[in-house]
């Protein structure tokens, strides 16, 4: 089945009810990532035993339509994965964020695994009607809320005083820089740190710019000065109090069209870092979502908020990052007449990466491998300081360290019989490297 291209960069409609007409590329991305992250998360924390719960919750902030009437990227993906293939599954391409869930949802049931709770919110009247009809006939005996229209940051309080202390799934998936204060997303951590959970937050990149030009120094009118305070306000919220003070004077550096680009990727930083340090948040990292392997400006970035990032970041979204990059790289194959050639410079890159990476592993071990670690640990370890998820795979950094034995720069014990370095084994820096 061809699917048209649509392009990462159209800009966003502004009728909301438009967006939902056909889904991009990137949205898939977004649906893919979700959709293993949901399965991860609930098998990892589902279950009967003393860290699980029998109930985990899954929050959608901005649940929109819950399908497309046109989609890509799901149906081809579950196909072709031994995990879905157990299942008999119902995964649809035009399946929104809340269909995917309340299918995740039915298939725990089914194993008695996990109940997982589901909470949908959408604003629009007209889209909070069509989310209910959608979801109706999938959602049936599933534990599920779709709340009356209103905007989020209303219904918030709410929706935390009903999650009955579950381990939680946040997903917010605003339109531009509006929906959710920064002092709302600490609000998140804060539940998240008491009593587990993650949270997914769409960054949009090309919004945050957009709000911000509107700031000047000097307005014609006022009617052009109230406009501007508008925008500006609402991205002062995003990014955190008093944080006007920092991102204006960066704005009016980079202002020059040339030059955006260095503000959107500023903007994120400030705030991955003000999570960091302000919030409950014990890690917080990006992941940025491209149409092509090669832009250079993607949309939007998704950040990730967990208070255990050694297992949500380090395992799960390291690898499936890591998965998606590589369906991008292959995206232009269309046929796949050019799999093998494909596969050859996949490898060759990978390859360019694990030289360049390996002198900063060192400097990585050097620092904080100091005590015995467990191979596995330590490629946790190195995942999170180089703070770049999917950049390589878990057995590639497994490779590097391998190499890094054999050339007697790390050491390892209790290698047993075969004496084989295995993920359980103990390693460590020499002394005198």
């Amino acid at each position: 089945m061809s699917v048209k291209q649509l392009s990462l960069f159209d800009e966003q409609p502004e009728d909301s009810n438009k967006f939902f007409t056909r889904k991009r590329s990137w949205s898939a991305a977004k649906h893919r990532i979700m959709l293993r992250y949901i399965q991860a998360h609930c098998y990892n924390l589902g279950g009967n035993k003393p860290y699980q719960s029998m109930y985990i919750n899954y929050v959608d902030g901005f649940a929109g339509a819950g399908k497309y009437d046109e989609g890509i990227g799901i149906e081809y993906f579950v196909d072709n994965s031994n995990f879905w293939q157990r299942y008999k599954t119902e995964f649809l391409d035009t399946d929104g964020s809340p269909l995917i869930a309340l299918k995740c949802s039915k298939i725990f049931s089914a194993e008695g695994r996990v109940t997982l709770r589901c909470f949908f919110t959408e604003e629009d009247k007209d889209l909070n009607q069509k989310l209910k009809s959608n979801c109706s006939f999938i959602g049936e005996g599933l534990p599920y809320k779709i709340y009356e229209p209103q905007r989020f940051d209303k219904v918030l309080a709410q929706i935390m005083n009903e999650l009955g202390k579950y381990p939680t799934l946040f997903f917010l998936d605003a339109f531009g820089v509006k929906g959710v204060t920064f002092e709302q997303i600490c609000s998140i951590a804060d539940y998240v740190s008491q009593y587990k959970g993650e949270l997914f937050l769409l960054f949009h990149n090309r919004a945050v710019a957009r709000n911000a030009g509107f700031y000047k120094t000097t307005y014609k009118n006022d009617k052009d000065h109230k406009t501007a305070e508008t925008y500006t306000e609402n991205l002062t919220k995003l990014l955190g109090h008093n944080s006007d003070s920092d991102w204006k004077p960066k704005w009016l550096e980079y202002q020059d069209q040339e030059e955006k680009q260095k503000f959107e990727r500023w903007a994120l930083e400030y705030f991955k870092s003000r999570l960091q340090k302000e919030s409950s948040f014990k890690g917080v990292a990006s992941f940025e979502v491209k149409e092509e392997y090669n832009d250079t400006r993607p949309q939007y970035h998704i950040v990730v908020g967990s208070n255990h990032p050694q297992k949500a970041f380090g395992e799960f979204l390291n690898e499936f990052f890591c998965k998606e990059n590589e369906l991008l790289f292959f995206e232009v194959d269309k046929s796949g007449s050019n799999h093998k050639f494909l596969s050859q410079a996949w490898e060759r890159q990978n390859y360019e990466r694990i030289l360049q990476i390996k002198p900063k592993i060192i400097d990585i071990l050097r620092e904080k491998n100091k005590d015995w670690m467990t191979l596995k640990e330590v490629i946790t370890l190195i995942i999170l300081e180089v703070a770049n998820l999917g950049y390589l795979s878990r057995a590639k950094y497994r490779e590097i360290l391998l190499n890094l034995y054999n050339e007697k720069i790390i050491e390892a014990r209790d290698l047993g019989v075969r004496g084989n370095l295995t993920l359980n084994n103990y390693i460590k820096l020499v002394q005198w490297y």
